[in-house]
C-alpha cells in the first residue's frame, strides 16, 4: 500500500474519491461486516468514506471497485473466477485462505481490486489485511492507536495468495479479573458485559486474524449466553465459540448453575442441586443438552469431561479411580448429546478435552479419549509447556492444541497486572508445542486483554505463520510491531526499551520479586536498571506524535514505569528490613521513605490510566495490586520503622553460639544453641524446601515441622522450662494456594528466649521437606554473591551433536538463552555423551570456591516418559547428570517459576584449582542455559 500511483495500481482512495466496496448481499454476514470495517478505516485515514454496495452483478457506473466475496457464496466472485480473471486454484477447499488481486476488467477498462476468500473468514481476513496495510492497527480501539492521515491510498498491481494458517483455531480466553467492572461501566446501556463489549472483542479478533473465543466466566461478569444476542453476534462475526477448561458444553457453571442455586435458596425454592455426577446426573445432562440445542446451530467447539464448579475438582469423587470412571461416563453422555442434536457426523463436530489439573491425572490413569477429540494440553500456568503429545498421540485424528497463559491468578503467586513474557520466550515455548503436535487449537488466557496487546499480537501472528517468527528471529518482532504502531523513526528505541523490560521481568515478574532471594548487588542493579528504563521511556515520549500519546502511554510508558515502581517498592522494602537488622539505620530509613513515596506513585500512575487516558475510557480497568473477583489481595510490604530498628538493635544481643545466625543442612532432630543476653521474644525464620500444601485443608494441617525451644540455666543444661510449636510460614503477599513457597525465607513464628543458652530443636519434618537455613532476628540477610558469573552465550566452545545444533536465542530469559534446536532432536544419555551437543566454559577456580552452579530456564518435560536433562563435567571429574523437570505445585516448581530459573550445582573438589573447562551436555530438547556461577 502506497500513497503514490504506479502503472496498474488500484486507487483505493485518490483525488478526493474513494473506491466503492462491493459485496454480495447473500454472502456471509461477516463479509459485509468486514467490508464496513474497511470503509470505516479508509475514512479514518483519508477522511473520505467509500460507498458500500451489494448485489448479484457489478454496478454499471464506471467507478473504481473493490469486490469482495466468498467462493461459492458470491455470484460476482464466482463469475470473475469462471471467466479466468481471478485464479483461485490455490485456495479452493482450503481453510481461511484468500487471494487479493488487481484485475483489469475488460468492459470497464479500469483496474478492479478483488478479495476472494476460500471461506467466510478467509474473505474477512483478506479485507482486514487491507485495513492493516493502509495503517489502521488492530488495536486502534483497544489501545487508542490513532492512524496517520494520508492523502491517497494505492494498492500495487499484482496478486497476493494467502495460504492456510499454521494453527486452525486461534483465540483468547478472557479470564476477567478486571474486565467485568470496566465493561459494566463502559456498556452503560446494558449495565453488564454484553453485546457492545463483545462486538469490540469480535472485531479485534478479526483484525488479528483470530477466530476463537472462550468468553469471560467469573461472577464479576455474567454468563455469555445470558444474552442470546452475544452468541448470534459471534456467529455474525464468524467467531468460533468455546468454553474454558472448567466449563463443559458451552455452559458457565458460576452464572448458570451456582448463581441459580443461590437465587433459588434466597427465594425459598429448590434449585438445581449439587454439581455432582453421582447424585445429580440427570439434571446435569439436561443442563448440558439444553445449551447444545440452543447453540448447536452456530460454529462451536465443545469442552468435554467433568470438573467442579469454578476451577475446582469434580464433586463426589474421592479417588483417582472414581474420577476416571465419572469423567468417562460424562464424556460418553456428552457425545451422545452432540450426536442427537447436531446434524453432522460426530467426528466432524469439534470436541476438546482440556487436560488441566486433575483431568490430566485422569488421562494418565486410564481415561479413554475418543480419537476424534482434540487433546488440549496446558502450560504450567507460568508459560512453560509441561505435557505435549508423544509420538503415538501425535497420530490422533482430533489432533492437539494448547491452552496457554499470558496472565494467571493463582499458585504460587499471581501475575495479572503487567504482561511479562517476551516474544523470544513465547516463540520458543510455542514452537516447541507446535513441533510436538499442538496445531489444532491455540487459546491464550489473556486476563482482560489489556495490557497484553503486544504479546497477543505476537502469538496470533505466530499462530498464523509458525515459520515467520522462529525463536532465533522473535527478538526482532517488537521493532517491526513498533514501526507499524509508532513509525519507523521511533521503533528501534522502543524495541530496545522493551527488550530490557522483558529481561527485567524474566529475572522476576513484577508481582513476584518480593519472593526472589536476590543478592544485594542484584537488588541495586535491578532498581538502577528499572529507574533508567523509566527515565528513557519518559524522554522518548516527548518525540511521540500527539495522536499517539495515549497509545504510547498504554503500550510502552505504563508497563515500563509500572514495572520500575513495583520493583523499587518491593525490593527497597525488603532492603530496608535487612539494613535495619544489621544496624544501618540511616540506609534503612532512606529505603523506607522511598517505599512510602513509590506506593503513592503506583496509585497515582494507575489512577491516571483509569481516569485520564482517552477521556476516562478505561475507568476501573487497572489495579496494580493483584485483584480477583473473589478477593482483593494487597501488596503492602513491611518496611523499616524507628520501632523496628530499635527492635533489631535489641535482637542483636541474641546469637547462635556455633556459627552466627545461619546454619546450613539442618537435619531432622538437629539442635542449635542460642545465646541471649536477656529474656526476649525474637522472630524465627526458616529457609526450607517444603512439601505441597493442600489449600482445602485447615492451616493447622499444613505445618512442616515442630520447633522446640528449651532454655538452659547453666553448663549442666538443667531444663528450666520448654515450649514447642508447629512451624508454618506466614504468607507475605498474594500467595493464593500456598502459605509457603520454599525454598525461601519464611517467618515461622516467634521464639520466647530466656537469658543464657537456649537449645533449639527441629523435629517431625514433613515428608520431602528439607531445611536449608535458619535465622533469628528481624529479617534474614540477602543471598550470598557469586564470585564469578558467566552468561550462557559467553561460552568458549560449542560442539553440535550427532543430531541437534547449539543455538543462541536472543532475549530468551534474563540472559540470551543457549539451547539445542530443533525441538525434536533425539535424546542422549551417559552412554553417548560424546555424541551429545555440548558447550564449554573456562572456569578459573580459586581457594574458597565450593561449587559451580548452572542456571537454566525451568522448562519441563515435553511428555510423560521423557526427561529434560543436561550433564555437567568439571575438568576431568566424572560427569553429573541433572533432570530439571518439576511436577506442578511441588516446592521446587513454585520456587522456579517465581525466580525464573532452575538451579543445579556440582561441588568443587578442594584439590581442583586453576583453569579448567566446564562442559555442559544438552541431553534432552528444551534445556535452556542462562548462566554459570562460581560460588
Amino acid at each position: 500500500m502506497t500513497e503514490t500511483s504506479a502503472d496498474g495500481s488500484f486507487a483505493l482512495c485518490a483525488n478526493g474519491r474513494a473506491a466503492t466496496i462491493f459485496t454480495d448481499g447473500d454472502d456471509y454476514k461477516v463479509v459485509g461486516i468486514a467490508a464496513g470495517m474497511l470503509a470505516d478505516d479508509v475514512e479514518r485515514v483519508t477522511g473520505i468514506r467509500p460507498e458500500l454496495l451489494t448485489g448479484k452483478v457489478l454496478p454499471k457506473k464506471n467507478v473504481p471497485l473493490l469486490v469482495a466475496g466468498t467462493l461459492g457464496h458470491s455470484a460476482v466472485i464466482d463469475n470473475l473466477v469462471s471467466r479466468g480473471l481471478v485464479n483461485v486454484d490455490a485456495i479452493k477447499g482450503k481453510w481461511e485462505s484468500f487471494v487479493i488481486a488487481t484485475v483489469r476488467y475488460p468492459k470497464k477498462g479500469a483496474t478492479m481490486l478483488v478479495v476472494a476468500g476460500s471461506d467466510r473468514r478467509g474473505t474477512a481476513f483478506g479485507l482486514a489485511s487491507l485495513s492493516e496495510a493502509i495503517g489502521v492497527s488492530p488495536w486502534y480501539w483497544w489501545a487508542d492507536v490513532t492512524p496517520a492521515r494520508k492523502e491517497a491510498l494505492y494498492v500495487a498491481q499484482g496478486v497476493l495468495c494467502q495460504q492456510e494458517p499454521s494453527v486452525q483455531y486461534r483465540g483468547i480466553f478472557i479470564n476477567d479479573e478486571r474486565f467485568g467492572g470496566w465493561a459494566r461501566w463502559a456498556e452503560r446501556r446494558h449495565g453488564k458485559v454484553g453485546p457492545e463489549t463483545y462486538q469490540k472483542v469480535f472485531e479485534l479478533l478479526l483484525r488479528l486474524k483470530a477466530n476463537y473465543l472462550w468468553p469471560a466466566m467469573h461472577p464479576g461478569t455474567q454468563a455469555f449466553n445470558d444474552d442470546p444476542e452475544n452468541a448470534r453476534l459471534a456467529d455474525d462475526y464468524a467467531i468460533v465459540m468455546g468454553s474454558s477448561h472448567c466449563e463443559q458444553m458451552l455452559r458457565n457453571n458460576e452464572g448458570e448453575w451456582k448463581a441459580v442455586n443461590e437465587r433459588a435458596k434466597a427465594e425459598g425454592k429448590e434449585g438445581l442441586g449439587d454439581f455432582n455426577y453421582i447424585t445429580n446426573r440427570k439434571t446435569m445432562q439436561e443442563y448440558w443438552e439444553t445449551r447444545v440445542k440452543t447453540n448447536g446451530k452456530y460454529e462451536n467447539t465443545y469442552t468435554l469431561g467433568l470438573r467442579g464448579i469454578h476451577d475446582y475438582p469434580m464433586e463426589g469423587a474421592n479417588s483417582t479411580e472414581e474420577r476416571v470412571r465419572l469423567m468417562q461416563q460424562a464424556i460418553d453422555d456428552q457425545r451422545d448429546m452432540l450426536r442427537r442434536n447436531i446434524n453432522k457426523p460426530l467426528e466432524e463436530i469439534p470436541q476438546v478435552l482440556c487436560t488441566y489439573e486433575e483431568v490430566l491425572d485422569a488421562y494418565h490413569n486410564g481415561l479413554v479419549v475418543p480419537d476424534d477429540v482434540t487433546m488440549l494440553w496446558s502450560d504450567d500456568k507460568h508459560g512453560y509447556c509441561r505435557n505435549l503429545s508423544n509420538p503415538k498421540e501425535q497420530q490422533r485424528k482430533g489432533g492437539a492444541g494448547i491452552y496457554y497463559h499470558l496472565s494467571y491468578h493463582g499458585d504460587p503467586a499471581s501475575w495479572i497486572w503487567l504482561s511479562p513474557l517476551s516474544p523470544s520466550f513465547l516463540a520458543t515455548e510455542l514452537t516447541k508445542e507446535y513441533t510436538f503436535g499442538a496445531r489444532k487449537i491455540w487459546v491464550f488466557n489473556v486476563g482482560d486483554i489489556k495490557p497484553a496487546e503486544k504479546e497477543i499480537s505476537f502469538v496470533m501472528d505466530l499462530a498464523w505463520d509458525i515459520d515467520r517468527w522462529k525463536p532465533t528471529e522473535a527478538h526482532k518482532y517488537i521493532e517491526q510491531w513498533a514501526a507499524k504502531t509508532f513509525g519507523e523513526s521511533l521503533s528501534p528505541e522502543i524495541a530496545a526499551l522493551q527488550a530490557r523490560y522483558y529481561r527485567l521481568q524474566a529475572g522476576g515478574k513484577d508481582a513476584h520479586v518480593w519472593f526472589v532471594d536476590y543478592t544485594e548487588n542484584q537488588i541495586a542493579q535491578r532498581v538502577s536498571e528499572a529507574r533508567a528504563l523509566e527515565k528513557e521511556a519518559e524522554m522518548l515520549a516527548q518525540r511521540v506524535p500527539e495522536r499517539l500519546q495515549n497509545a504510547y502511554f498504554e503500550l510502552v510508558s505504563y508497563p515500563i514505569r509500572g514495572a520500575a515502581l513495583i520493583n523499587e517498592y518491593q525490593l527497597l522494602a525488603r532492603r530496608s528490613m535487612v539494613r535495619a537488622e544489621r544496624g544501618d539505620s540511616i540506609g534503612a530509613m532512606a529505603d523506607a521513605d522511598r517505599v512510602k513515596q513509590v506506593f503513592g506513585e503506583l496509585n497515582q500512575w494507575t489512577h491516571h490510566y483509569n481516569e485520564d487516558i482517552a477521556g476516562g475510557k478505561w475507568r476501573e480497568f487497572f489495579n496494580w495490586q493483584p485483584y480477583h473477583w473473589f478477593r482483593s489481595e494487597k501488596i503492602e510490604q513491611p518496611y523499616a520503622t524507628p520501632e523496628l530498628i530499635a527492635q533489631a538493635r535489641h535482637n542483636r544481643s541474641v546469637r547462635f553460639k556455633s556459627n552466627g545466625k545461619k546454619m546450613t543442612s539442618f537435619d531432622d532432630g538437629g539442635t542449635l544453641v542460642i545465646e541471649s543476653d536477656a529474656d526476649c521474644d525474637i522472630p524465627l525464620w526458616i529457609n526450607a524446601l517444603t512439601p505441597i500444601r493442600n489449600f482445602s485443608k485447615a492451616p493447622e494441617d499444613n505445618v512442616f515441622c515442630k520447633v522446640t525451644i528449651t532454655p538452659q540455666e547453666s553448663s549442666e543444661f538443667r531444663v528450666q522450662s520448654s515450649k514447642s510449636f508447629d512451624a508454618s510460614a506466614t504468607p507475605i503477599n498474594n500467595v493464593w494456594h500456598a502459605p509457603y513457597v520454599g525454598p525461601m525465607w519464611s517467618n515461622v513464628g516467634t521464639l520466647h528466649l530466656k537469658k543464657g543458652d537456649n537449645r533449639l530443636t527441629i523435629t517431625e519434618l514433613k515428608r520431602d521437606a528439607r531445611i536449608d537455613d535458619i535465622f533469628i532476628g528481624l529479617w534474614p540477610p540477602f543471598q550470598e554473591e557469586a564470585r564469578q558469573t558467566i552468561e550462557a552465550a559467553d561460552y568458549q566452545q560449542a560442539r553440535n551433536g550427532s543430531a541437534g545444533t547449539i543455538t543462541t536465542v536472543e532475549g530468551l530469559g534474563f540472559s540470551n538463552g543457549v539451547m539445542v534446536l530443533p525441538f525434536d532432536t533425539p535424546s542422549f544419555d551417559e552412554t553417548n555423551l560424546s555424541s551429545a551437543p555440548c558447550v564449554s566454559y573456562d572456569i578459573d577456580l580459586r581457594d574458597g570456591d565450593t561449587a559451580v552452579e548452572v542456571r537454566t530456564l525451568p522448562t519441563l518435560h515435553v511428555y510423560e516418559g521423557r526427561e529434560v536433562r543436561y550433564a555437567v563435567q568439571l575438568g576431568d571429574e566424572k560427569p553429573v547428570v541433572f533432570s530439571i523437570h518439576a511436577d506442578d505445585f511441588c516446592a521446587e516448581w513454585r520456587w522456579n517459576v517465581l525466580r525464573g530459573y532452575s538451579s543445579r550445582s556440582v561441588k568443587v573438589p578442594a584439590s581442583l584449582r586453576g583453569k579448567h573447562p566446564l562442559k555442559i551436555f544438552l541431553l534432552d530438547p528444551g534445556v535452556v542455559i542462562q548462566e554459570v556461577r562460581v560460588i
